[in-house]
């Protein structure tokens, strides 16, 4: 069976100002680790583990079509057993409830939920890595964007790095501006469904 989890891709500019505060020479990762392909880097909202995709894919169009897009920033740094990460932050606690809501509509289990967006991963069971104030993402302060879609991807492994196929997506709404006037999310920057990375 397929294994399956559902996501949101930050966009590439994104993406771009958090690759420019890796360091680029040998010292990083840390020994034992290996960084993520920046192409790969999304923010999971549930693992589904290995399941069929359709009545995953029915459920997340039920419990997600019409929910808000809050804004979000990856921000700082995080890091627990096997993952080094950027955290992210929401552009006020209503938009920190939404994200989590997404998560829960997703399947999560709310006070497990974690969001970060992992750029190197170490070996299962190794201990987190804390590099305090030193590490390389601990001032970090991305763009803000606004996720259009949820996504929900197979993930294979084995002979590499995972390789993800995008199976569905279900649009997410804008949300009102603290103006009052609704602002319209960007295009969906993800790949389309069947793509394979």
């Amino acid at each position: 069976m397929p294994r399956l989890f559902t996501a949101l891709w930050p966009p590439p500019e994104a993406v771009a100002a958090l690759r420019g505060e890796l360091p680029a020479d040998d010292g990083w990762p840390p020994p034992g680790w290996r960084l993520i392909r920046t192409q790969s880097w999304h923010l999971t909202l549930c693992f589904h583990g290995d399941t069929e995709p359709e009545p995953v894919a029915r459920r997340l169009r039920s419990r997600l079509r019409g929910r808000a897009a809050p804004w979000l920033r990856l921000a700082g740094e995080v890091s627990f057993p096997g993952v080094l990460a950027a955290g992210l932050v929401a552009d006020r606690p209503g938009g920190a409830d939404a994200l989590r809501d997404l998560a829960v509509a997703a399947g999560a289990d709310a006070a497990r939920f974690r969001a970060h967006v992992t750029v190197a991963r170490g070996p299962r069971g190794r201990a987190a890595v804390d590099m305090g104030d030193m590490g390389p993402l601990h001032g970090h302060l991305g763009p803000w964007w606004r996720p259009s879609e949820v996504c929900l991807v197979r993930s294979e492994l084995g002979g590499g790095p995972p390789r993800y196929t995008m199976l569905d997506r279900v649009p997410l709404v804008p949300e009102k501006a603290r103006s009052g006037r609704v602002e319209t999310p960007r295009p969906p920057s993800s790949r389309p469904v069947g793509d394979t990375w």
